[in-house]
């Protein structure tokens, strides 16, 4: 089984990539797999957050596994069936709930572009980020060449791209890329976890259409942004969590929240 998913929080669903004697680089059936768990994840109202890694504590993600994995894109190419995507995660949201990327090592070509998908990025001070398509002749088709620029400074963004160079963790915690660095990948998964029952716990139709505005707010106007805030507000105000929210607040107790 090269894609295992356990659920060892409560609401949480960990999806560990688990190929690590090919620094869990995909094939096509690691592809495969990663794409057919996501709507079960997503019809499964006990799950509220997903954290995403890989297997031992040399690599998130390798990307590609190059002599199996492109091949096989090419092919798609060709005969027009490419969708663009990598995992079920890279061109379009696979999920309304979110994604964590613990990243306990090397992220590299679509393992970068993974964690470029997901919302929140914690790593390991081993971690290390690449996008080097370019130089085995291809570009980081599976949202890098997009996401990038838009997450770190241009000029450290193009350098990446177009050289295939590669930073650190402290770089990424510096440039923005991750929210927080942990000394070892034992840690992050732990900090990864923490936070996903954190979130997992908090009300879901609130997190829901908080995460919904953040993903929308990248190709919205200010003006728009801030309206379509405004109407989530009072929708989530009308709810019965948070009426149950409030009360809970008020009263000193943890909150019931129903996901109504």
């Amino acid at each position: 089984m090269t894609i295992r998913l356990t659920s060892p929080r409560p609401g949480v669903a960990l999806i560990t990539i688990d190929r690590p004697e090919k620094r869990n680089a995909f094939d096509v059936e690691t592809d495969n797999r990663l794409r057919a768990i996501w709507p079960g994840i997503e019809r499964d109202a006990a799950i509220r957050c997903i954290v995403l890694t890989g297997a031992g504590e040399k690599a998130f993600c390798a990307g590609a596994d190059i002599p199996s994995y492109l091949p096989e894109l090419r092919r798609r190419a060709e005969t027009n069936m490419d969708d663009g995507t990598f995992g079920g995660m890279t061109r379009r949201v696979p999920t309304r709930k979110p994604i964590i990327a613990a990243i306990n090592g090397d992220a590299l070509g679509g393992g970068l572009e993974l964690a470029l998908a997901s919302d929140i990025r914690l790593a390991s001070a081993k971690a290390r980020f690449g996008l080097p398509e370019v130089c085995v002749g291809v570009i980081a088709g599976g949202g890098g060449v997009t996401r990038l620029p838009r997450l770190l400074p241009p000029s450290l963004a193009a350098q990446m791209l177009l050289a295939g160079d590669m930073i650190d963790a402290e770089t990424a915690l510096v440039s923005g890329l991750v929210s927080r660095v942990y000394p070892n990948p034992a840690e992050l998964i732990e900090a990864a976890l923490d936070t996903a029952e954190r979130i997992a716990s908090n009300a879901p139709l609130a997190v829901e259409r908080t995460l919904s505005l953040i993903r929308q707010s990248r190709s919205l106007s200010l003006a728009e942004a801030l309206e379509a805030e405004r109407a989530a507000f009072r929708d989530i105000l009308a709810t019965a969590d948070s009426v149950e929210g409030i009360a809970a607040f008020a009263e000193r107790r943890p909150a019931d929240f129903k996901g109504v």
